[in-house]
């Protein structure tokens, strides 16, 4: 009965480092953005999540009650050198036991904050950065604990080989480092000079401009002093900085880079405080610039640019076939509890941001609040400052629809466009709601997602 018992331990205890390593996988795949479904990898990082828990519970439980093996028996040999090598394995696995335990206590805790009942009640006590904080402990910890367990497992089955150990330890070694690298943020702002210069990389080279100098070429946009990524362009020309030739397209509402130092087929990247390089098929004097922007511009494929320009060109003849109004033709909201469509969504400017852009400009935002103008949803509107790595943020948020409201690390995302490039083919970017100008795209999407 005993061994029974022991066998199916060891059989939970395995099973508990397959979940754990599938949580982890999603959760970073959430973060890291390598897979397009968020939507799917959030639900799934929440299942393995949920078995992870409870078998961890079991693995705890049945240490605890099952094998007793005291920190100070296990020194205790070590200083008499009685078995000084396995006695070591053991009382580093249970450090590691003990920080697994107190890391993923306070990571489980502050995790509910994914659950709206627990972060109106404990979110301020018990705050969601505690998850992300913790999280490295807690991954290295267990990755020390498989390890050390692998080699349990293969003393028992009397397998001793000195090139295996050196495997199991150049696989930890290397997956910690994985661990590591994968928490260190990658979003770090661009220098800033004591001059006020930022540098931005064009075709390989780094120039520097100073934010104060730049002038918008999209007045009918922009307010005073607000500019977009194009306009630092423009402005490093204008400045002989950079040989750039471009012309303004009205059939595309856009201006369009003819060469940089005589090469022609440049498109950008970009990414705010807290984000990524992100493919993206937005115009670039249409992407507001704001502290820790970082932006580069890079020979592009001709047939993606040439597609991306079409889009534009089909924008402004939809826009013009409306008689200038903003038409949409699906709106979808998936939320928490419900989803629901829309079809051909009048979208009129409500001016939530005066500050940066013309009055009549209407950005994504503009969609829920027409929406709710017009009587199809209700919702709620937060002004953030920062979110959690995303120091810059200064944008208002849409927190709640109906009756769903954002909470701890569940909430709405959006993006917009024509279906070619939906998701992360290059509409799903990280420019808030209310600082993406929208010209005539073919649908526009809300979502739910927990982190």
């Amino acid at each position: 009965m005993a061994s029974l018992r022991v066998r199916i331990h060891r059989i939970i205890s395995w099973l508990l480092v397959g979940f754990f390593f599938a949580t982890i996988f999603t959760g970073y795949s959430q973060t890291q953005n390598w897979f397009v479904n968020q939507f799917l990898l959030s639900k799934l990082h929440r299942i393995f999540e949920w078995f992870f828990i409870a078998l961890f519970v079991y693995h705890l439980l049945y240490t605890l009650i099952k094998v007793r093996i005291k920190s100070s028996k296990l020194v205790s040999k070590i200083h008499q050198k009685k078995g000084t090598y396995f006695n070591t394995l053991r009382l580093i696995q249970k450090i590691s036991s003990w920080l697994i335990l107190g890391s993923i206590f306070f990571i489980i805790l502050s995790g509910l904050n994914g659950y709206v009942w627990f972060a109106d009640t404990f979110g301020t006590l018990i705050p969601f950065s505690w998850h992300r904080q913790l999280d490295l402990v807690m991954n290295v910890s267990i990755l020390i604990h498989i390890a050390i367990g692998l080699k349990f497992f293969l003393m028992r089955r009397k397998v001793r080989n000195k090139a295996i150990d050196i495997a199991i330890f150049s696989a930890t070694v290397m997956l910690i480092a994985g661990a590591i690298y994968l928490q260190i943020p990658k979003n770090q702002p661009p220098l800033v000079t004591p001059e006020g210069d930022v540098p931005i990389e064009v075709n390989g080279i780094t120039y520097k401009f100073n934010p104060a100098d730049v002038i918008s070429t999209r007045p009918e946009l922009f307010q005073e002093g607000s500019f977009s990524l194009f306009d630092i362009l423009a402005h490093l020309e204008s400045t002989n900085f950079l040989n750039l030739e471009y012309h303004f397209d009205s059939l595309k509402n856009t201006h369009i880079i003819d060469s940089i130092d005589g090469e022609t087929g440049f498109w950008y990247q970009a990414y705010y405080s807290g984000g990524w390089w992100e493919t993206n098929v937005f115009r670039m004097d249409h992407y507001p610039w704001k502290e820790q922007t970082t932006f580069r511009v890079f020979k592009e494929d001709a047939s993606f640019l040439h597609s991306v320009y079409a889009i534009f060109e089909d924008e402004v003849s939809n826009r013009i076939s409306n008689g200038g109004n903003l038409i949409i033709p699906t709106v979808t909201i998936h939320s928490n509890t419900f989803s629901e469509s829309f079809s051909d969504v009048l979208v009129t400017a409500h001016n939530l941001r005066n500050d940066t852009f013309q009055l009549g400009v209407i950005t994504a935002i503009d969609v829920i609040i027409s929406l709710g103008d017009q009587g199809l949803i209700t919702y709620e509107l937060e002004w953030y400052d920062s979110i959690y790595d995303a120091e810059v943020v200064r944008s208002y948020w849409v927190e709640g629809i109906n009756n769903d409201t954002a909470s701890g690390t569940c909430g709405y995302v959006y993006e917009s466009g024509y279906w070619t490039y939906q998701r992360f083919a290059g509409n799903h970017i990280h420019i808030p709601q209310n600082f993406r100008i929208l010209n005539s795209p073919l649908y526009y999407e809300t979502f739910w997602i927990c982190l």
